[in-house]
């Protein structure tokens, strides 16, 4: 590396870095030539293909934003939509068990009212049976006190009467039955 420095050196014309002469202009100016042609080369091939690649991806960066906004926008209104939606199912929801609070207790009532109606047709019903049996059990007992007089009287009259007076009263009970119209319609 060192040699090669040296040898850099040694091209140089004496003491002089830099030189100001002729080929140093005719240099510089075919570098800006080609630099100047490989610009227009390149901002003829490249510049326009380069810049509508960038248009496009710039109007597809604007379109995705809009599209963004839009869709923002959009899930915004469904966003307040469903809300509403929620706030109407809660008070629907309400209304509902409201009106089936009110059926509920309409039910109630309509059940206790038939409920006592039965019971109230019951009653009436064990109170007339029980009147029935009253009545059944009065006529038995005016039954059982008649057989039992009828017991006592038929003894009585057995000891008391004679058979004469026997003849006599069965003769006028039969005298009677025929005079009864029953007997004459035979």
């Amino acid at each position: 590396m060192n040699l090669q420095i040296v040898q850099l050196l040694n091209a140089v014309p004496d003491g002089r870095v830099f030189a100001l002469d002729a080929q140093m202009f005719l240099s510089a100016g075919l570098q800006l030539l080609n630099v100047a042609v490989l610009a227009y080369v390149m901002w003829r091939l490249l510049y326009k293909p380069v810049r509508k690649f960038l248009q496009g991806r710039t109007d597809k960066v604007a379109a995705q934003l809009a599209r963004a906004a839009d869709d923002t926008a959009k899930a915004g209104d469904l966003k307040s939509q469903y809300e509403q939606k929620i706030k109407d199912v809660g008070l629907e929801r309400d209304e509902i068990l409201e009106s089936a609070r009110k059926q509920a207790a309409e039910k109630a009532k309509q059940i206790l009212a038939e409920a006592k109606t039965e019971a109230d047709a019951i009653k009436a019903r064990a109170d007339l049976e029980i009147n029935l049996e009253r009545e059944r059990v009065k006529d038995e007992m005016k039954q059982a006190i008649l057989d039992v007089s009828a017991a006592m009287t038929e003894k009585y009259v057995v000891l008391a009467l004679d058979k004469q007076t026997h003849d006599r009263l069965f003769a006028e009970a039969v005298a009677e039955l025929e005079a009864t119209p029953f007997s004459r319609a035979r």
